[in-house]
């Protein structure tokens, strides 16, 4: 999340879909955001006037909470309206004209509420005025003289050049849909017992909407949406072997860091010395992905002069660590590339997979063997145990497993999840279960053991790190 003082970013993370932001940057606009209690509603509208950098003639008229609770909730407003917390809804003195003016509006009657905004519209030129919410007018007018204060409102609006955002708790009320010209709609869903959050973007008027649908998370209190998955942002492996990753203290009372601190938080420190690891790919998401997320262990490893197994996934190679391994001037046999069984447990040639799997766990009994003073790290396809864990023959992988395990200072299998979502040999005996998904769109990793929350995948080139895992909360 960048920099963080007082358990706060100190640079912004607001993000808005791209189309929304197209829209937002119109001369004059009204805007109403739909949602039920919780979606975040008001983070949108707070986020939307730091996005926009409005730092001035501004009026956010609060019926909900006192501004000095928006003020505690979201304290990145303190340094974005640095002037004035809030005034009463009588004052309106020159001194205050200037300023970040927050309402409190939540003992007044309607009259008085649109009085102030019209006042505002007149007044002030070109204006971004935020009503949240919408419905404690609407619930103390008649239908009918509501929706003639509204489109007085939207006259004002257009002749002031200004921008109004209603923000209302009814999504399913259309009443007040034809007046204005962007409407979106928060919504919440769980995923697998996880927390999703979606902002549909159901009209925004000389907007072409390509992606109505975005993910997005309120983390810090920025209302911040996530890109939709490209497979090519994970094409070039070689841009997540970086030598900028490299941590030689990587091993930490016992516990491998993953490279992201999030991760590290959650396992205690990091995947623990000697455990297993399942990561479980969904039907969509490309090997390559996994690959990049592990990216920052791996160098880790053979940085130290610590040797790697690696068994092709998918036909998914490692010449982009193995170039880095050259450029840094690294031992030649720190990757040792095991045979891909995928091709022959498909074709069921389990004669072929049993001698193979043999050689594997010889393989790497004898890595174990010449690097007694080293940590040896080993990434397989799960795939190879497949045909093993079969009717008769479940021993068989059980014993392979335990081999590999007993040889390896961090064992880590990649596979997909099946479609009934089945344990497979190793999930069942994995001391960490990741699954890597796609919802929406955008590429996410939980935690299955231990739980945790979903995090969003990142690829941020513009900061030389790879990837980053953002929590949606």
């Amino acid at each position: 999340m960048g920099n963080i003082e007082n358990g706060h970013p100190l640079y912004s993370e607001v993000r808005i879909p791209d189309e929304l932001s197209q829209f937002l940057r119109q001369e004059t606009f009204s805007l109403l955001i739909k949602g039920n209690t919780g979606t975040g509603k008001t983070t949108l509208a707070l986020s939307i006037l730091k996005d926009l950098d409005v730092n001035k003639n501004c009026l956010y008229i609060s019926t909900r909470v006192s501004p000095d609770q928006l003020f505690q909730y979201y304290p990145w407003i303190e340094s974005f309206f640095p002037k004035s917390r809030h005034v009463e809804i009588a004052e309106s003195s020159e001194h205050n004209k200037e300023q970040h003016v927050f309402v409190d509006a939540r003992l007044d009657e309607p009259g008085s509420l649109f009085e102030r905004i019209t006042n505002e519209l007149m007044d002030t030129k070109a204006p971004t005025i935020v009503i949240d919410t919408w419905d404690a007018i609407g619930f103390l007018m008649d239908k009918e003289a509501l929706m003639n204060n509204a489109k007085v409102l939207q006259t004002w609006r257009e002749r002031a050049r200004a921008k109004i955002i209603f923000v209302t708790e009814s999504p399913e009320d259309d009443t007040f849909d034809f007046l204005v010209d962007g409407i979106i709609e928060l919504r919440q869903r769980h995923h697998n017992e996880r927390l999703v959050r979606e902002v549909y973007l159901s009209k925004l008027r000389g907007v072409r909407i390509n992606r109505p649908l975005y993910t997005f998370s309120l983390n810090y209190g920025f209302f911040h949406s996530y890109e939709h998955y490209h497979p090519s942002d994970f094409f070039n492996l070689e841009y997540f072997f970086n030598p900028k990753h490299v941590d030689k203290n990587f091993l930490r009372d016992n516990h491998f860091s993953t490279g992201y601190h999030e991760l590290d938080e959650i396992f205690g420190g990091g995947f623990p010395l000697g455990s297993i690891v399942s990561i479980e790919l969904d039907s969509h998401v490309n090997a390559k992905i996994a690959l990049a997320f592990l990216s920052k262990l791996m160098v880790n490893f053979i940085a130290g002069n610590n040797p790697m197994v690696f068994q092709p996934i998918e036909k998914s190679s490692l010449d982009a660590l193995k170039k880095y391994q050259k450029s840094a001037g690294l031992q030649d046999d720190l990757i040792n590339v095991l045979p891909n069984l995928e091709g022959h447990v498909e074709s069921h040639l389990e004669g072929e997979v049993s001698s193979q799997m043999a050689q594997i766990q010889e393989e790497i009994e004898k890595i174990r063997t010449r690097n007694k003073n080293k940590k040896v790290l080993t990434v397989l396809s799960a795939e190879t145990l497949r045909s093993s864990s079969k009717e008769g023959t479940g021993k068989s992988a059980n014993s392979a497993l335990a081999k590999v395990k007993s040889n390896s200072d961090l064992s880590i299998f990649i596979s997909r999840r099946s479609p009934d979502s089945r344990h497979t040999i190793v999930s069942q005996v994995a001391d960490i279960r990741l699954s890597v998904l796609e919802l929406d769109g955008t590429m996410f990793l939980q935690s299955e053991t231990p739980w945790s929350h979903l995090y969003a995948i990142v690829v941020q080139p513009e900061r030389e790190h790879g990837i980053k895992l953002e929590p949606m909360v």
